[in-house]
């Protein structure tokens, strides 16, 4: 067989209730050297025992049982360092893969070190709600366009395959790493180039209880909904500090201009609560705009900057005018 073999590293847990539907996509796809490596996360339900339903009748499947519970960051990890194949793709356990999806991404990688689309968002039955994931709001963007993971991600993990050589660069995954998906794209855009398919290629299922939830008054007054306010973004800016130093550890982040601008915001972030407004930052976004917001129309980038160069300061006091 002269087909590259591409593994699909896919983690379960406690995912009887639409595990079928995504095995179904990905093992009746049109390419078909694939191995297909689960790990399930101590699932409580019957997805175990769906999934060796499956293997029964197809050989490609491996499964792995976590002895303990690592979460989805770290099952990840383990289950892409279990693949062989030449490509690794990521599927979650809940979403529906078209079935041209991987023969698609193979004719069109190329050179280039990944390869992902945009996803149609689909409700809790299957159906179709007429959005793409990304699209139209934000754009898709291809290149050594690594600037742009430091403050968006358009890189959804269910929609991204990547070449076996960018393994040894995206293992571990630092510790502060919040997702896994805009890691493995600033690795790739910092490695080589990525690009995207058109067409999305992935059905990402989004449940009703994620977009529509009751919101509980928690605040008694103005001034405990300033305080919580300002505790969020504390808590952000911490977040954003943190990931912002571990993509600062990639041994193959060489260009002085991209750590340059890496360094303001860390410094940005480590300082934020003391900050009105950060001129060295401001001056860095500006020039790096197209780079860093390449996926945000040009016309909110000048927002953008002011906004990401604003310190806790000049936030909070703003909110007494408005």
């Amino acid at each position: 067989m002269n087909e590259k073999l591409i593994s699909i590293a896919m983690c379960s847990y406690n995912g009887e209730k639409y595990i079928k539907e995504q095995l179904d996509s990905i093992v009746n796809q049109t390419y078909k050297n694939i191995e297909i490596i689960i790990t399930d996360d101590c699932s409580k339900d019957d997805t175990v025992k769906i999934i060796k339903e499956y293997q029964k009748n197809d050989n490609r499947i491996k499964l792995y049982q976590n002895e303990k519970n690592l979460g989805f960051l770290k099952n990840f990890e383990y289950t892409i360092s279990l693949c062989s194949g030449d490509y690794i793709a990521l599927a979650d356990q809940d979403d529906v893969w078209k079935k041209e999806k991987l023969e698609t991404f193979v004719e069109n990688i190329k050179d280039n070190v990944l390869i992902y689309s945009d996803a149609i968002i689909i409700d809790k039955d299957s159906n179709e709600v007429g959005a793409e994931f990304i699209r139209p709001g934000n754009y898709l963007c291809d290149g050594s366009c690594n600037k742009l993971f430091f403050l968006i991600n358009v890189v959804s993990g269910n929609t991204l395959m990547f070449k076996r050589e960018l393994i040894q660069y995206i293992l571990p995954i630092p510790k502060d790493i919040t997702y896994h998906d805009s890691w493995i794209a600033f690795v790739a855009s910092t490695y080589g180039t990525i690009t995207y398919t058109t067409e999305a290629m992935t059905y990402y299922r989004r449940y009703s209880e994620q977009v529509t939830h009751a919101v509980k008054k928690v605040h008694k007054n103005f001034f405990q909904k300033l305080k919580h306010k300002k505790e969020l973004k504390i808590q952000n800016a911490l977040m954003r500090e943190k990931e912002l130093k571990a993509l600062r550890t990639l041994s193959i982040l060489k260009d002085e201009e991209t750590i340059k601008l890496l360094d303001a915001l860390i410094y940005h972030y480590e300082n934020y609560s003391n900050i009105y407004f950060n001129v060295d930052l401001y001056k860095e976004l500006k020039k790096h705009s197209s780079e860093i917001f390449a996926s945000i129309k040009p016309k909110k980038h000048k927002k953008l900057i002011l906004r990401n160069a604003s310190g806790l300061k000049i936030r909070t006091s703003t909110m007494f005018l408005l």
